[in-house]
């Protein structure tokens, strides 16, 4: 996974989203949010691809998966 730093456009867009009244109701999205507000950069999924073209499919998902490990 490659971490970017936010710029001010990525930092504008996560503010205007974290303000929409839908927001509000999702605690695990604001948290994801102020996490990243908080850290500075975010993180490119995409990336994953190129440890391995089956890396996504066969293990990151999977993983993801059985863990439960998602945003509702």
């Amino acid at each position: 996974v490659v971490q970017i730093a936010l710029n001010d456009t990525d930092i504008k867009r996560a503010k205007e989203i974290a303000a929409y009244p839908w927001f509000q109701g999702h605690k695990g999205w604001q948290r994801e949010i102020d996490g990243m507000l908080n850290n500075g950069f975010k993180m490119e999924v995409e990336s994953l691809i190129t440890k391995d073209i089956s890396y996504v499919t066969e293990t990151y998902v999977p993983q993801r998966l059985k863990a439960k490990d998602w945003l509702d």
